[in-house]
């Protein structure tokens, strides 16, 4: 069996909290995430030290576009151990299937990076994105922020640009393969409304720390 992640850990002492666990059903497949809010002080070995084995993973692309995915992970990874960033880890059966890294403002979000890969071979997580872009927003709103801003690549393997627009968001500029977007509280409570109705979002309730290991497979 391949395995999501290649790690090999500094420290056993790594921390995250459990907040929530999610469910969605696409074509009559029940896919459940659970989210993990990392530490950059207690998670800097992890962060630092896993890699996704995207070659095995999701056979057939083309050596640059693995080359940009990998880039995409390391952004998302070197943000995600800023003390200043929120960042989110997506596990799927225990494996690490998305990261998500941004920067909370009183008024302005920035989405730093988004990162999502297989667990198994060939197969995608259903909704690992849209599910981590739910917890964004579900945060932005409750810290009753305006907007959020992000760079869009348009040399990937997809088409970025399309995916954040159906999530409400909006072209402001472009320069050399990147689209600065952009959204509003009222489009991102739009937005929230619909996720909420295919993605079954479970808070936990006083989230306690504990041992990323205990949590998921590294």
């Amino acid at each position: 069996m391949l395995t999501s992640i290649n790690n090999k850990p500094k420290s056993p002492n790594f921390t995250a909290r459990y907040i929530a666990n999610t469910k969605n059903i696409i074509k009559n497949v029940e896919t459940e995430i659970k989210l993990y809010e990392l530490s950059p002080k207690h998670d800097k070995h992890f962060l630092k030290s896993f890699d996704v084995d995207l070659e095995n993973l999701m056979p057939g692309l083309a050596k640059y576009n693995y080359e940009r995915w990998h880039e995409m992970l390391e952004l998302a990874k070197l943000n995600s151990l800023k003390t200043d960033r929120q960042s989110f880890l997506a596990a799927n059966n225990r494996k690490p299937c998305g990261l998500i890294a941004f920067l909370p403002g009183k008024n302005t979000f920035l989405l730093d990076c988004i990162c999502t890969w297989p667990t198994e071979y060939g197969q995608k997580v259903n909704l690992a994105g849209t599910t981590l872009f739910q917890q964004l927003f579900k945060i932005f709103i409750g810290k009753q922020a305006n907007k959020i801003k992000l760079e869009a690549i348009t040399n990937g393997p997809y088409d970025t640009v399309s995916k954040y627009k159906k999530l409400g968001f909006q072209p402001i500029s472009s320069y050399y393969h990147k689209v600065l977007m952009e959204t509003n509280s009222n489009r991102v409570k739009q937005v929230l409304k619909t996720l909420d109705k295919s993605i079954d979002y479970t808070e936990i309730v006083n989230p306690q720390e504990g041992n990323l290991s205990n949590f998921i497979e590294i």
